[in-house]
């Protein structure tokens, strides 16, 4: 009994979606053609105001339009300009047409009005709409309305635009409102035809694809009547499918075949393989017989190499403990060495620092050394100028001693002279008092400046003992010292050299220690590992012999399969 779709048939899966599809399509293509005639509508409505607009400004004197002023209804201008403005507007099809004014600048009033329905305006009369709207017009740009304004008179299309006088100042505006009521009609029209065509397109478009779907899915069913036939035929895997679409279907068709055909070749060697199955499930209960026999030998001499490994494993476990305790003292051993070693390097820092300490403390004591001999020679040279004091003391006591004399000849002058020298003899006492005290002056400064000599003498000989000592002692001290300084050096670099080699030897140690251990722990996890092994093997060579016994059962079993498997493969026709 043929089955029936649980939901949808492939003939509405394809048809309502694809129905949808065309909707929405036509929709989108209606709406773009009549958004784009509305717009192309309206733009040719506004052309036509501007072109009746300008006809209009043409008919409009901007002389006579500056005495239409409230109270001119009735004059000579208005009259003239209401005729030729209602000619214009009956040929060029114009609702509205009027000219406004402003004064002030602040309001806008009607001026010619062409209204004969009731409502015309009477110049003076204020326009609905301020000046401020209308302001770039009358500073003499053209307003035209882009758009259709559906108002209670209509649908209209404004337009604005300034009157010029003869001194080209602008006198007013002339404002005209289009009548588009047929433009409107036209649009309403498009919109109609529009939905008219969308409707008969997705009437014909589902039709189309009815009839399409529909030979598919007749197509379908045949096929699935040639394959409910084949499934429903005791197994024939010799029918074909006949069909020749010239289509996918036909495709389909030859793939059913192929189908069938792996099936019938999958068929035959399953026939062949049971036959060989039944041979090979006899084979393999003569040879369980002969491994029963062979495990059970297998699991006596398990069970021995089971304690034998077991003994292995207590051995090596001891040699692990006493590895790890070498391990643990060589591993302190190398720590120290390398905490010496680095105890050392920082030891050999100082010493460099001080032995270069000590060579810049002796440059600079040498420099200083040099600099005080030539400092204190430079002032003893300078201390001999007090030599020049003795000659010169002496040259004043030769003064003296000369101008004593001369005292001396003077008193004996003046006594000759008797009164009248006696002025004389006063000069010259008081000249050899003078003379006197000069010459002990003299006799002081000789003295003070021998002991002055004496003491620069002496200066000077401090000074080169000084130099002397800084010379030979405290120069010789920083040689000292830098010798010391090299040799304390030179000692803690070989003692961190030694210390080095001797952490590298320890470090390398532990790693051969650390190698051993690793090794013997290998060996001890290969032990454990293999006498686990061994008794599992022993424990698997047990359930191997009883699972011997029941791979014999299922032999048995596979013996009854493979016939009952020939017998079903010789229901098919092959």
């Amino acid at each position: 009994m043929k089955k029936k779709v649980r939901k949808w048939s492939i003939r509405y899966k394809v048809l309502v979606p694809s129905s949808i599809l065309v909707l929405v399509m036509c929709l989108l293509m209606g709406g773009n053609a009549y958004v784009r005639i509305q717009s192309g509508m309206i733009a040719l409505g506004v052309e036509e105001a501007q072109m009746a607009a300008a006809v209009a400004q043409t008919a409009v004197d901007g002389d006579l339009l500056k005495g239409v002023r409230e109270g001119t209804q009735g004059s000579e201008a208005y009259e003239s300009l209401l005729t030729d403005l209602r000619q214009v507007q009956k040929i060029c099809g114009i609702k509205f047409l009027y000219t406004l004014y402003s004064d002030d600048g602040k309001n806008v009033y009607y001026g010619v009005d062409t209204d004969a329905t009731g409502g015309q305006a009477v110049p003076g009369e204020l326009f609905e709409a301020s000046y401020q709207e209308l302001a770039d017009v009358f500073a003499g740009h053209e307003y035209i309305q882009d758009y259709i304004d559906v108002t209670e008179d209509g649908s209209l299309i404004s337009a604005y635009l300034p009157i010029y006088g003869s001194d080209g100042s602008v006198t007013g505006i002339l404002g005209c409102d289009y009548d588009a009521g047929y433009v409107e009609d036209r649009i309403e029209g498009a919109r109609s035809s529009i939905m008219q065509l969308s409707v008969i397109c997705i009437i014909l478009s589902v039709l189309l694809l009815n009839l399409i779907v529909g030979r598919i899915v007749k197509s379908l069913r045949k096929v699935d009547e040639k394959i409910y036939d084949l499934v429903n035929n005791e197994g024939d895997l010799t029918q074909k499918l006949d069909i020749s679409s010239g289509d996918e279907l036909e495709l389909i068709a030859g793939n059913v075949n192929a189908m069938l055909e792996y099936i019938r070749k999958i068929m035959l060697g399953i026939a062949d393989d049971s036959r060989k199955l039944e041979a090979s499930a006899n084979s393999v209960a003569e040879s369980l017989v002969s491994a029963r026999d062979n495990i059970s030998d297998v699991s006596s001499t398990m069970e021995e190499m089971s304690a034998a490994m077991e003994e292995t494993s207590a051995s090596l476990y001891q040699v692990n403990e006493s590895v790890s305790n070498i391990n643990n003292t060589v591993g302190n051993i190398a720590e120290k060495a390398s905490q010496e070693s680095d105890s050392s390097q920082l030891t050999m820092e100082r010493v460099r620092e001080v032995y270069e300490k000590a060579q810049s403390d002796k440059e600079k004591a040498g420099s200083l050394a040099d600099e005080m001999s030539q400092k204190v020679n430079e002032r003893i040279q300078r201390s001999k100028a007090v030599e020049q004091i003795n000659s010169l003391t002496a040259e004043i006591i030769n003064i003296t001693d000369q101008t004593s004399l001369l005292a001396l000849n003077a008193n004996i002058e003046a006594a000759r002279a008797g009164e009248a020298g006696r002025g004389f003899a006063v000069v010259a006492g008081e000249i050899g008092s003078l003379a006197a005290n000069s010459a002990k002056a003299a006799a002081e400064i000789q003295n003070v400046s021998q002991e002055v000599i004496s003491a620069v003498n002496e200066l000077a000989q401090e000074a080169g003992r000084m130099l002397q000592f800084l010379d030979e002692t405290a120069m010789a001290g920083y040689e000292m010292l830098l010798e010391n300084s090299r040799n304390y050096q030179n000692d803690v670099g070989h003692l961190s050299d030694v210390m080095r080699e001797f952490a590298a030897d320890s470090e390398e140690l532990r790693e051969n220690i650390d190698s051993i251990k690793e090794a013997v722990e290998s060996v001890n996890i290969a032990v454990e590992e293999s006498a686990k092994g061994v008794v599992n093997v022993t424990t698997v060579s047990s359930d191997l012999t009883q699972s011997m016994e029941s791979i014999n059962e299922e032999a048995d079993a596979n013996k009854e399969i493979s016939g009952q498997l020939s017998t079903e493969v010789g229901k098919f026709k092959l």
